[in-house]
């Protein structure tokens, strides 16, 4: 019997294009070192991580214009299920810049194409129809015209027909979903600060506040804190881990991989313990690649040997 299914909702996807420049100079012609084009948005980098991870996935997305028929052609080569909507508009284009010296990431995100209540339903039909019983991963910002509760309304149709609901979002959206007691949320640290209202000055004070979260209802709660690992606090405990030391070259796609990472170790059974350290595994991955490129599946067991889980009996 194969395993639940994962779907992944991308209300606006984007192409990625990434340009590898020595640096950013005012007033002057920049030309790139290196160029190049990727199917994007948190909703497509989740897909094209559960593929890459073998899962039992799908992926929704809305998709408009001659970028939409792009974007398309790019999903149908790294996607093996890809439901499309299309709308009026265009596709937006996000544009990462990475700079060598020094080193820094510039990242510039489009606003995408208006979408109509009636092109929500839609779309939200044919994502709901593919969950099942299974796990839903809403995530990334929303397109013009999308009320900021529709992650709300989307969990509580999936858990009304038996599913569960990942949700990493903007913080606007985040706290409406919270009000619907979604499955997991990951939001990072700033993300928890302002959803909380409150400067997070330790490990302990974090997991005190996602605590809070649990007992009104969320399942779990991970906390990214980048460099530092993560935090996850479940009904029964609270848990950390370490980051793996890696050499960082894109943070694009890291947080993208996380959720994956999370969606496909709680289809499979695992633990909370085991599926943070997994998760953190994959957004490592990411974060070794260049530009918008995602973990090499070969590359997750030797990162989560480097992974401790510390119980924080919080």
């Amino acid at each position: 019997m194969p395993p639940p299914p994962i779907v992944s909702l991308s209300l606006n996807p984007a192409i990625d294009l990434t340009y590898e420049i020595n640096d950013l100079q005012h007033d002057k012609k920049t030309r790139a070192i290196s160029s190049h084009y990727d199917p994007g948005g948190t909703g497509i980098n989740v897909g094209r991580a559960l593929e890459k991870l073998g899962a039992n996935s799908f992926t929704c997305c809305i998709t408009a214009g001659k970028m939409g028929d792009f974007l398309h052609s790019m999903l149908n080569q790294e996607l093996s299920n890809v439901t499309t909507l299309q709308v009026k508009g265009e596709t937006r284009i996000n544009t990462t810049l990475i700079q060598q010296s020094p080193q820094y990431q510039y990242e510039i995100n489009a606003l995408g194409p208006s979408i109509t209540q009636t092109e929500l339903d839609k779309i939200i039909s044919q994502f709901l129809s593919l969950c099942q019983q299974g796990i839903g991963v809403l995530t990334g910002s929303l397109p013009p015209g999308a009320p900021d509760n529709i992650y709300q309304n989307i969990n509580i149709a999936l858990q009304n027909q038996g599913g569960r609901c990942i949700i990493d979002a903007p913080v606007a959206v985040m706290k409406k979903a919270l009000e619907s007691s979604p499955f997991l949320i990951k939001p990072n640290q700033h993300e928890l600060e302002l959803l909380t209202n409150k400067k997070l000055n330790s490990l302990e004070e974090i997991a005190n506040e996602a605590r809070s979260i649990v007992e009104q209802g969320t399942q779990y709660v991970c906390v990214s804190l980048a460099e530092k690992g993560a935090l996850l606090v479940a009904g029964d405990n609270s848990y950390y881990c370490n980051s793996p030391k890696i050499k960082v070259n894109s943070t694009v796609g890291a947080g993208d991989s996380i959720v994956a990472g999370f969606a496909y170790a709680f289809t499979q059974n695992k633990s909370p313990q085991q599926a943070l350290k997994f998760a953190v595994a994959c957004g490592a991955g990411t974060a070794t690649q260049k530009g918008t490129q995602l973990f090499h599946i070969k590359e997750l067991e030797n990162l989560s040997e480097q992974i401790t889980i510390t119980t924080l009996d919080i």
